[in-house]
Parts: structure tokens; C-alpha cells; sequence
């Protein structure tokens, strides 16, 4: 089995938390960053897919080339940015996450990737991220309505396989304002 892609959105405007996160500070780098530095141990460049906003473009390819890089419209549910990322890059099982999502955690990945199907991390009971979907599903996730399809709803309702972790990090969401 090849690797599975990263599916990274990044193209928000952030306005609960006063600006786009990807800028966000994190750990002395921006979100987007530690994002980058992070799923480089999970994948190579090449299979990392993210959506950010259009204006963003010069400056992310500076961050790193080979990472495609999609343009979203930051006005857009996160579906739609999804759903760019999918019409725009290879069709494969990839993981899918938020920037806020910093699930910083190798273990965590790995033990997704053993996993058959569609599969989510658990920590006591709790489901977590990132989501690692089979390209079938990405398929189904594809053509569901932008304007009220939700990934997180979609995904209740589908049978996947419960990877136990022994760690919270897939819990962490920096859904707020950096103080």
C-alpha cells in the first residue's frame, strides 16, 4: 500500500479567532509551520495538499515547493476547501485535518495507517484527529453540498475503524484567539 496523502485545511479567515490560524503563533513558528515541519515525518512533500487562501500562494510556495498548494475561497464552508483539495490533487486514502488540529504525534498517524478502511483515533471513548479516509469515501465527501454538508456529520453516520491511542494530542483544537 502507498502512503496515504495529508489532506490539510488551511484556507480559513479565522474570525472567532481574530485572524486566519494558519498565521497563528505556535511553539515560536506559525500554525502552518509547525504544520509543515510536523507531517513532513508522516509523508513526503508531494503528497501533502493544502487548501489556503488565494493571496497566500507566493508566500506558502516559499515555505515549502513541493507541497501543493490549492487556492480556497476562504468565504466557504471547510467542505468546500476540501473539495478543493480533492478535485485539484490525486485521488488516494488521505488523512484530513484543520491547521487548529495539532495532533503532533507519530505514533498517532501509524497506527492509522494499519488500520483498513476509513479509521479515527480514540482516546477514552473519545473520538479525535486526524480522520484517515479511503479514496471511496473522498468520492462520496466530493459531491456532498458545500453550502450545508459538514465533514464532521457526514462522518457520524459511517461506519469506521476505531484506532484506540494512548494520547489526548488527537483532541487538541486551537479553535480561539491566541491571548
Amino acid at each position: 500500500m502507498s502512503a496515504p496523502r495529508v489532506r490539510l485545511l488551511a484556507a480559513g479567515q479565522g474570525r472567532r479567532a481574530g485572524g486566519p490560524k494558519a498565521w497563528g503563533p505556535y511553539a515560536g513558528k506559525t500554525m502552518l509551520e509547525a504544520q509543515l515541519g510536523f507531517l513532513a515525518t508522516v509523508t513526503a512533500s508531494e503528497n501533502i495538499d493544502i487548501a489556503i487562501q488565494p493571496a497566500w500562494l507566493e508566500r506558502c510556495r516559499a515555505l515549502s515547493p513541493r507541497v501543493n498548494w490549492i487556492a480556497a475561497d476562504p468565504a466557504l464552508a471547510p467542505l468546500a476547501s476540501l473539495q478543493a483539495l480533492l478535485k485539484a490533487t490525486p485521488r488516494a486514502r488521505s488523512f484530513v485535518l484543520h491547521v487548529d488540529m495539532p495532533a503532533f504525534d507519530l505514533r498517532v498517524w501509524r497506527a492509522l495507517m494499519t488500520a483498513e478502511g476509513d479509521a479515527v483515533p480514540v482516546h477514552e471513548g473519545r473520538r479525535g484527529h486526524p480522520v484517515l479516509l479511503t479514496a471511496e469515501t473522498l468520492d462520496e465527501v466530493a459531491r456532498l453540498d458545500p453550502r450545508t454538508g459538514r465533514l464532521d456529520h457526514f462522518l457520524r453516520g459511517r461506519p469506521a475503524t476505531e484506532v484506540p491511542v494512548a494520547t489526548d494530542v488527537i483532541l487538541a483544537n486551537l479553535n480561539e484567539a491566541a491571548q
